[in-house]
């Protein structure tokens, strides 16, 4: 902090295509997408277009007990073009929130089942699900987290799938692969009966240095925790949206979660907005009278934001 304390940030006065100028109109590539979140481009006419149409109906108003045509027709292009079976959209305002959300989702689901003895997660080594507590329980890089243990949940760490770095002395590829699906079979296995989900950042982890993940791996994953019935999250909010080539990078190996968490480019890079999608069983379980106190008590002031 101190390093930055006595320096003057770039000040950005203004932005086009994928180009930021500062206060004294110098150009400079806008080369990290604004932190991974601009597909468009700064300035795309259409979006700036629609913003500025919108601002003319409205501009904001809860989703607590109301909704809007942006947001009922947004979700319905969601289940649309994500991975099948996904069929409701939770809405939230930043990657982590829609990770947040999906924790308690999964939580209360097996809670609402009957089975109160699911609480644990199971995630990946060197995993980076945002920095809000909960997401940061979910993570598992200590450069960021480490300090902040005291205030996390605990957590069962599978190994990351590295074939560059990883800790076997010998075998090829598909040797190392098959030693990885093993570990993470074993852990799945033992924590079965404890563990509400699995999280994972889809065949790239972002955050932790852009480890690409070995193919095949997320499908043997999703295999193992439905053979295991446990569900399966998919963070996406750095992947998703034609980041990996795809529009999803579940989409790679015909993957479907059982909850997908959504943000960053979800708005192309313009305004804060994200989204949690869950299938129809999830969603199921929530449902009954009142006084059953099924409801899922989550929300945010900004949440489905018409603007965004």
């Amino acid at each position: 902090m101190q390093e930055f304390a006595g320096q003057s940030p770039l000040k950005i006065a203004a932005a086009q295509g994928c180009w930021l100028e500062d206060e004294q109109g110098r150009r400079y590539l806008d080369g990290v997408s604004s932190l991974w979140a601009n597909l468009h481009g700064h300035r795309h006419p259409l979006i700036d277009r629609a913003i500025k149409e919108q601002m003319g109906r409205v501009a904001h108003t809860t989703m607590l007990g109301l909704s809007h045509r942006g947001g009922i027709e947004l979700a319905r292009e969601l289940v649309r073009m994500t991975p099948e079976g996904l069929t409701r959209v939770f809405y939230s305002d930043s990657g982590a929130t829609a990770v947040e959300i999906a924790l308690k989702m999964a939580y209360q689901y097996w809670q609402l089942k009957g089975e109160k003895q699911r609480y644990r997660f199971l995630k990946l080594a060197e995993a980076y699900h945002g920095d809000t507590i909960g997401a940061v329980s979910l993570g598992g890089m200590d450069l960021f987290h480490e300090r902040f243990d005291r205030l996390l949940f605990d957590t069962i760490k599978v190994p990351t799938p590295h074939l560059y770095r990883h800790p076997f002395t010998v075998g090829d590829e598909k040797e190392i692969v098959e030693r990885y699906v093993a570990l993470s079979e074993d852990l799945i296995k033992k924590h079965a009966e404890e563990a509400c989900a699995f999280i994972i950042e889809p065949l790239i982890q972002g955050a932790a240095g852009m480890i690409v993940h070995p193919p095949g791996y997320l499908k043997h994953i999703r295999d193992l925790t439905r053979k295991h019935n446990m569900l399966l999250i998919a963070d996406e909010v750095a992947v998703g949206f034609g980041r990996t080539g795809k529009m999803f990078a579940s989409d790679w190996e015909e993957v479907s979660p059982d909850l997908l968490c959504l943000g960053k480019g979800i708005t192309g890079g313009y305004l804060p907005l994200a989204a949690t999608l869950a299938t129809e069983k999830i969603y199921s379980a929530f449902l009954g009278d009142f006084k059953e106190l099924k409801t899922f008590f989550h929300g945010h002031t900004y949440t489905g934001n018409p603007l965004a």
